[in-house]
């Protein structure tokens, strides 16, 4: 196995990933101090679960993630990964390369992976332990840790040994062997408290079952035989409805079809009415996508437009430019043939200067030889005089040509002036109508948008009302069925009062013949109205006597029993008007009820009755007082000294004599009647709310059909005046951008016009100043020739006979003089009108390119206009094919909603009429369960019987209790059974349950304490086990390190001996080790007398020792020569390339003889303060490189 590479991210100061790959032989990481060195130690102590902070150097765990420097931001995880080789399975795993990660985030989160599938830190511990690469092992050795071997006590120094002699999965077991053996001894110590418990239960608890299941017995054999009869009766009253039933069920067949074709077409109408709102939808849709390549299309139309007269205009103004390109190109060429003229003219004026100037040379030599005594004075006189005589020639010809260009140039500027005045007032124009047009747009633009919205708002309402209008049709037909079924409720409640259903057989024939017989007034259940609250309350009161039947006299009574007796058709009491009265509560006890807490009212006053019963009613009901609940009845009952009776409106009694009656109340028949007739009246009044709410629904949904519409119209209406709108803005937006393009074209030709008149402007200026400096010094010149021809007046008095024979001389002289000015000025005029020439020449030019590059612009702008008209006049033809297609489709979807409107109509009235059938055949079938009602009534009571004595349901009672034998043995049987019963006394049901609970717990837990106890043996077994192993193991290993470590010391230290002891030799298992040394030249002494750098060599020869006996894959070694003296480190780094060929030596150094030894160096370095990079060299390379470069 071997140690690949190491990958670092955010640990400690590494703060971006870094990636060291290991070599076989040697690898030396150096770097200045505090460079990071260390921290790829602990980061592969970390990765193989460090846990202690404090041994990476921080305080808490969460220190070892990159804190961040000034320039950059901290971390918010560390993470390293191992590489391992592991072709040879030196680690337990079948892969060939094994990843090692382990990641702690910010929060304390941490993650731990073994080839990127998550594990435990756990698993990644034992996967290590005793292979000699742990994070406490003797493979990783710092600096700090050979002081530990040496500091340490004897017995602390043995974990080395122990990981060397891999004992260290023994003695974990042996651990957690030891643990489950504490566990095991408190399991033990419980289940045997339990068990003597449960033993003082058992016997009690099997009596007390024996008795509860004779008694389960019995009572099952009486629950029998009841039920049997009970099935007996019921069996006879339900063959009297099953005609009845298979009626009701034909009807129930017919309504499932009608329900079936109703919910069909029920889906079918919601279909049709989805389509026809998504058809809706499409139609709005398509007539808003209309609008929009209407109004894009009219958009497309109104650019072409521009477009075109944009055209015209850049035609013509291409023309206009033309023309003047062609003027400014005629006068360059005046321009020039008037320069080369000019340029001739200068050639021969020349010529003629050259020769005047000869012939004045020569005159001048010829009166230099007359005058040689005042010669210099009057040479130098008149030679100034002529200078000046010239330069004042010169500055007129030059004040006459720059007053001929002054006036020229004030000409143009005028021109110039005129032109840029028209121009800006038809600018302020173009202006003021592209500001109207501009406000005139954003006007209907925002009318647009406000129609825009509006047409949108009046969508979302149409489609609002169109939901709300399907909404309350729905709720309509809902209503209506809601009102259906009550009434058919009604209908059957009320043919069940006509049949008189739930009263006795005798009462039920009087009240159905009560005209025939004659006198009978009614039943008094039927003529008293009870509030819903107080049934309960005044059917216990009344008891049996409610179905007792009021007659008029004692006659009617009379009549009423012959019939009875004739028809044979049962009994029943009579109450005659005549002589039954009325009775009362005293005065006295009917005022102190009255105040009591809980009173509710006298019983006769609780119901309500016609006036000619009152004295039957105050008979059976004047005496009885009704309270709320049972404590105020009891209360009520001892103020009156239990004289009357009190009933509860939960039916709770308090009987005259202070006897109490109550519990759970069966409601049967009789309580039925009064909730009958209540249901009735109730039903009445919903009904008659119901059809009120339904009548105004439906007027309520015409309404909301009238409503929509109108707001359809209204739609429509919106959509016709967003039209109108879009092409008035379509109108403006043509008229603007002709505007605009007339408003761009004024602003290049203003911008052009006042360049020039600039230009102007600055040539008059500059002829101005010109002038001006000529006039100054045309005076200054003249005061000059005064004075130097006064000068020359003077000489020439002095010597008039010498002037006098030099006069025609001096005219000679004069005439040249003047003639050689004279062509001067001609020459400075030329000079000047060439000047001039070349000057408009050169403007003209400039005008000819200006105007070129106009020409130009406009014939670029001319081809991009006709780019943008084809590209027009395609999206138009686009536009146009859209617009059809979209026409047509909405044209074939109106026709489809048309259609879909008249298939709607359709099966809304096929639904209808479904409906009325459907209620017809509810009629029919309500009639018949009337019938089967009034059987159902019969077998309540009995039904109600199984159900709450026996919770048995009637087909679960006849199947399994079939009776045996005849009626009458079954009646004395049950006698029979009750009596036993009586006899076996209180008897604990539960008492079975228990035994059974109680027995089984501690059976299971005398198995539980036979299973401990050889738990136990088992693990007394495993302990001396491992205790044998570690022994055998460790006292092998630690032989060897003794013999190979008395070989390696004076092997490096050059002499010398050195043992390992053991403390205790006796106890293998806890015995310490004492390291004894005897350097070269000294005697034997303790390792504290040693120095530093003997306690590291020494170490050193140490670990050599373990590696020879248990060899690892890699070792890691920081600065542990670190003490070590310049010759020590030398030979330290060469006994480390002795074991190279088997172990992988990665050595954190500074030291140069480790350095030399080394085959890869990887450098460590701090660029950026506060985080580390890496720098390898392979040294094989670099000699290979070196002799390279030497050859």
């Amino acid at each position: 196995m071997q140690l690949k590479r190491i990958e670092i991210t955010g640990f400690k100061s590494f703060a971006e990933k870094t990636i060291i790959d290991f070599h076989e032989g040697v690898t030396a990481v150096v770097g200045p101090n505090g460079s990071g060195k260390s921290n790829i130690t602990e980061a592969i102590r970390w990765v193989l679960g460090e846990q202690s902070a404090k041994s990476l150097r921080g305080g808490k765990m969460n220190d070892i993630i990159f804190a961040g420097t000034d320039l950059r931001k901290p971390l918010n995880f560390a993470e390293v990964t191992l590489v391992l080789e592991n072709e040879d399975h030196f680690l337990p795993l079948d892969f060939a390369e094994i990843n090692i990660t382990r990641r702690l985030h910010r929060n304390g989160d941490s993650e731990f992976f073994i080839n990127k599938q998550a594990c435990r830190l756990k698993d990644i511990v034992e996967l290590f332990m005793d292979s000699g690469l742990g994070k406490e092992s003797f493979s990783i050795i710092s600096q700090g840790k050979v002081e530990t071997i040496f500091n340490s006590k004897p017995e602390d120094r043995r974990s080395i040994f122990e990981e060397a002699a891999g004992v260290f999965k023994y003695k974990t077991r042996k651990k957690k062997a030891e643990q489950k053996l504490a566990e095991t001894e408190d399991n033990l110590s419980r289940v045997q408290d339990i068990i003597y418990e449960l033993d003082s239960q058992i016997e009690p608890l099997k009596i007390q079952s024996s008795i509860a299941k004779d008694y389960l017995l019995q009572k099952k054999q009486l629950s029998d035989v009841e039920i049997a009869l009970t099935v007996v009766e019921i069996e006879q009253l339900k063959k009297q409805a099953e005609s009845q039933n298979q009626e009701v069920d034909s009807f129930n067949q017919q309504l499932n079809k009608m329900q079936k074709i109703s919910v069909e077409l029920e889906k079918e109408l919601l279909e049709l009415k989805n389509e026809k709102n998504k058809v809706t939808e499409i139609i709005d849709s398509e007539q808003n996508s209309l609008m929009k390549i209407l109004q894009h299309y009219e958009q497309l139309e109104g650019k072409k437009q521009v477009l075109n007269e944009r055209s015209k205009h850049t035609k013509k103004n291409r023309q206009q430019h033309e023309q003047q390109r062609q003027l400014a190109k005629e006068k360059v060429e005046q321009l020039t043939e008037e320069l080369k003229q000019v340029t001739i003219t200068i050639t021969k004026k020349s010529e003629d200067q050259k020769i005047g100037h000869s012939q004045l040379k020569k005159a001048q030599k010829e009166q230099q030889m007359l005058a040689s005594d005042s010669k210099e004075i009057r040479e130098q006189l008149r030679s100034n005089y002529i200078d000046l005589m010239q330069e004042q020639t010169s500055l007129r010809n030059e004040q006459n040509y720059l007053e001929k260009s002054l006036n020229q140039v004030s000409q143009k500027k005028m021109k110039s002036t005129a032109r840029i005045a028209a121009l800006e007032l038809e600018k302020e124009q173009s202006e003021i109508k592209l500001t109207r047009t501009t406000s005139d747009m954003k006007a209907i633009q925002q009318e647009i948008a406000e129609k825009i919205l509006h047409y949108q708002e009046q969508q979302v309402t149409v489609q609002d009302k169109r939901v709300i209008l399907e909404n309350e049709n729905k709720k309509m037909f809902d209503a209506l069925r809601v009102v259906q079924q009550a009434k058919a409720k009604k209908e059957s409640l009320q043919e069940l009062t006509d049949d008189y259903t739930g009263f006795y057989q005798g009462v039920k024939e009087i009240l159905k013949h009560k005209v025939k017989i004659g006198g009978v007034v009614g039943a008094v259940a039927e003529l008293i109205s009870v509030p819903k609250e107080s049934e309960i309350a005044i059917d216990i009161a009344l008891g049996a006597a409610s179905q007792n039947i009021i007659v008029r006299d004692e006659t009617s009574a009379r009549n009423s029993i012959n019939f009875l007796k004739q028809k044979r058709s049962g009994r029943a009491t009579f109450l005659p008007l005549t002589t039954i009265k009325s009775r009362h509560l005293p005065l006295s006890v009917e005022t102190k009820v009255k105040n009591s807490a809980g009173f509710i009212g006298i019983a006769s006053e609780v119901v309500g009755y016609p006036k000619e019963i009152s004295s039957i009613i105050q008979n059976l009901l004047g005496t009885t007082i009704v309270a709320r609940d049972l404590e105020s009845a009891n209360s009520i009952a001892k103020m009156i000294q239990f004289s009357y009776r009190v009933v509860t409106l939960e039916g709770d009694v308090m009987n005259a004599g202070g006897s109490m009656t109550g519990g759970a109340s069966k409601k049967g028949n009789q309580s039925s009647l009064f909730s009958r007739k209540n249901e009735l009246a109730t039903l009445s009044k919903q009904i008659d709310q119901m059809e009120n709410k339904l009548l105004t629904k439906e007027t309520e949904v015409q309404q909301l059909k009238q409503t929509v519409i109108k707001e359809e119209e209204k739609l429509e209406k919106v959509r016709e005046l967003g039209e109108q709108q879009r092409l008035k803005d379509q109108e403006l937006k043509n008229a603007h951008t002709v505007i605009v393009e007339k408003f761009t074209r004024l602003v290049r030709e203003l911008k052009g016009n006042r360049f020039e008149e600039q230009e102007e402007r600055q040539e008059e200026n500059t002829y101005v100043k010109r002038l001006e400096a000529i006039k100054k010094e045309s005076f200054i010149l003249k005061d000059k020739m005064d004075q130097t021809k006064r000068q020359i007046e003077m000489v020439s008095s002095q010597d008039e006979e010498r002037e006098k024979l030099q006069a025609t001389i001096l005219q000679k002289v004069q005439e040249l003089m003047t003639s050689s000015a004279t062509i001067k000025e001609q020459m400075t005029s030329l000079k000047n009108e060439h000047n001039r020439i070349d000057n408009q020449l050169e403007i003209g030019q400039k005008e000819v390119d200006k105007l070129r590059l106009f020409i130009q612009e406009i014939s670029q702008s001319n081809g991009d206009q006709k780019l943008s008209e084809s590209d027009l006049i395609a999206k138009s033809s686009k536009l146009k094919k859209e617009k059809e297609q979209v026409e047509h489709s909405l044209i074939l979807h109106k026709e489809k909603l048309l259609l879909l409107q008249e298939r709607l109509n359709q099966v809304e009235q096929t639904v209808t009429l479904k409906n009325n059938q459907q209620l017809y055949v509810v009629e029919q079938k309500t009639k018949v369960e009337v019938s089967v009602n009034r059987n159902d009534v019969r077998m309540d009571n009995r039904l109600v019987y199984l159900s709450e004595e026996y919770n048995l349901t009637f087909e679960s009672a006849k199947q399994h209790h079939t009776p045996t034998i005849k009626t009458e043995e079954a009646a004395q049987k049950v006698k029979l059974l009750k009596l036993s019963i009586q006899e076996l006394g209180h008897v604990n049901l539960g008492a079975i349950e228990e035994f059974e609970r109680i027995y089984n717990r501690y059976t299971f837990l005398v198995e539980q304490r036979d299973d401990l106890l050889g738990a136990k043996e088992s693990l007394y077994e495993t302990m001396n086990e491992m205790d044998e192993e570690v022994i055998l193991r460790f006292t092998e290993t630690f032989n060897a390190i003794r013999f190979r470590f008395s070989k390696v010391f004076p092997q490096m230290f050059g002499g010398g001996m050195a043992e390992l002891r053991l403390t205790d030799p006796e106890n293998v298992l806890t015995t310490g080790i004492e390291i004894i040394v005897q350097p070269p030249g000294k005697k034997l002494q303790q390792l504290s007398l040693l120095s530093g750098g003997e306690r590291a060599f020494t170490a050193i020869a140490l670990l050599f020792a373990i590696i020879q006996v248990r060899p690892v894959p890699f070792c890691i070694l920081d600065e542990v020569e670190a003490a070590l003296d310049e010759a020590n480190v030398v030979r330290f780094g060469r006994y480390l390339n002795e074991f190279d060929r088997d172990t992988q030596f990665i050595v954190i150094t500074h030291r140069k003889g480790t350095m030399e030894e080394a085959d890869v160096l990887y450098g460590v370095t701090m660029q950026e303060s506060g985080v580390s990079k890496i720098v390898s060299v392979r040294l094989e390379e670099a000699e290979r490189g070196s002799i390279n470069a030497m050859k």
